[in-house]
């Protein structure tokens, strides 16, 4: 299945803050209660080692994105501590807000950051969790440039996929969202109302979901696109971690060490 440049609600400017809010809160709760990036710790710790760094500056962090749970995982290996900070171009300052209070090891940047422009004295290693997929072949490929230029890391990892058994998962999504959307806090009556009365937050993590598929690059397509790069002393890996039935595709580049 061929990739199609598509759309999300939540990606336009004319999505409501609200809404685009709402939205990233029910996909920050799934990440959580499946741990679906889980897999991914012990490639993105050996990155972080070979990078000579425990900062990580995640790009289009949403409300969050799955560092919550993901640092917990990090300080359950009690050797190795990582600091995060959160960004995004339209940040939801209330779900940072949350996810720094609960992990000593996150904080944010309230302030829109773009992906395709990441100011200077952000050093650290990058990551981009499921949005990669939003960006163009030559907007992805500006990023990668970006940091391989900057001598900083990068990892990328999407649990999108064009896989008709991805697709199928994310048709349930809606449903899960029902379930669980009593136990996202704050508590918030605007929650309810968009979820129940008018489902328009089920709605999107479908639509949009479905749409992440379609739009998913392939462990072949991002390596390619690393490749095309050429940047010298810079090592590139890609390919994909399963955890239950959602597999990780992954992407990870660094600066070799000079010895």
């Amino acid at each position: 299945m061929r990739r199609f440049e598509l759309f999300e609600i939540h990606d336009h400017r004319w999505c409501p803050a609200i809404l685009r809010n709402l939205f990233t809160d029910a996909l920050q709760a799934i990440w959580i209660m499946f741990d679906s990036y889980r897999p991914i710790v012990p490639l993105l710790r050996q990155a972080l080692e070979e990078s000579g760094t425990n900062h990580v500056i995640d790009l289009c962090s949403g409300a969050g994105g799955p560092w919550l749970q993901l640092a917990r995982n990090f300080e359950e290996e009690q050797a190795y501590k990582i600091t995060v900070l959160l960004t995004d171009l339209h940040p939801n300052t209330e779900g940072f807000e949350r996810a720094s209070s609960e992990c000593k090891y996150v904080n944010f940047y309230a302030q829109p950051v773009s992906a395709l422009e990441v100011p200077a004295h952000f050093s650290g290693f990058r990551t981009i969790f499921s949005s990669f997929h939003h960006f163009s072949p030559n907007d992805a490929r500006r990023i990668l440039c970006d940091a391989a230029t900057q001598r900083q890391g990068i990892a990328i990892f999407e649990g999108a996929k064009r896989d008709m058994r991805v697709m199928l998962a994310i048709c349930f999504l809606p449903m899960v969202a029902l379930l669980i959307t009593p136990a996202i806090r704050p508590f918030r009556w605007p929650r309810i109302i968009w979820t129940y009365v008018i489902p328009l937050v089920p709605f999107m993590l479908w639509f949009d979901g479905l749409m992440s598929c379609l739009r998913a690059y392939s462990k072949d397509e991002l390596f390619q696109m690393s490749k095309r790069l050429r940047v010298k002393d810079y090592h590139w890996q890609a390919g994909t971690k399963r955890n239950g039935f959602v597999p990780i595709t992954y992407l990870i580049g660094y600066p070799k060490r000079t010895e």
